[in-house]
């Protein structure tokens, strides 16, 4: 009879271990979804109002939404982040850039960098989010809320004075209780924000422009 070192039922013990580990990971790993916001606006450039560079910070995000995972209000206190649904990029970065490409085809900048550009910018742009998140507190009608903190700082180097500080906030009704859902509610929140925020910067970029003459 063929009798079986220890060592040898260690190395299947252990082999077979790795082997049902892989099995769990590969399993979560098709189990999970990712997402993405687009938020693009829609119709032609509007008209030039300034030659000058907007530069856009990378916007903060409070920590209860940094999170890639898609965030649930379940009541006044709970929140329940979701494992298997995420950003695919983290929500401060997808927002920044989304508030870039927004502004950069609005046609209101002459130019539209991000931080680091070497480019000397008159106008800068930061954001703070302050909420992410699909509300279901009203089971009957969910909504998907987007709120948002921004800064358009003037001046030279985007220094010196404060030219907008405003708060939006947007809210969505989710259609159905999927992460498809929600993200198409969050989409639609975000574009809302960014169709009342373009406005709002053409008036304090002409205010600018007035004082300045």
């Amino acid at each position: 009879m063929t009798r079986i070192r220890p060592c040898w039922l260690l190395c299947l013990a252990l082999l077979g271990f790795a082997l049902t580990l892989s099995g769990c990971v590969q399993s979560d790993a098709t189990n999970r979804k990712y997402y993405i916001l687009e938020a693009e606006r829609q119709g032609g450039p509007a008209k030039v109002h300034t030659d000058a560079t907007l530069r856009i910070r990378r916007f903060n995000v409070d920590e209860a939404f940094a999170t890639r995972q898609l965030v649930y209000r379940l009541d006044e206190f709970r929140y329940e982040s979701d494992y298997y649904r995420e950003f695919l990029v983290l929500p401060g970065v997808m927002v920044t850039e989304k508030t870039r490409d927004w502004l950069a085809d609005s046609g209101l900048f002459g130019r539209v960098s991000s931080v680091g550009s070497r480019l000397e910018s008159t106008y800068m742009l930061e954001g703070n989010v302050i909420g992410l998140y699909a509300d279901f507190r009203n089971e009957s009608s969910p909504v998907a809320v987007v709120e948002i903190r921004f800064f358009l700082l003037t001046g030279p180097d985007a220094r010196e004075t404060v030219g907008l500080a405003r708060t939006y906030r947007a809210e969505c009704p989710v259609s159905a209780k999927t992460a498809e859902a929600v993200v198409e509610a969050l989409d639609k929140s975000l574009t809302d924000i960014l169709t009342r925020l373009e406005p709002d910067i053409e008036k304090a970029v002409a205010r600018e422009e007035k004082v300045e003459k």
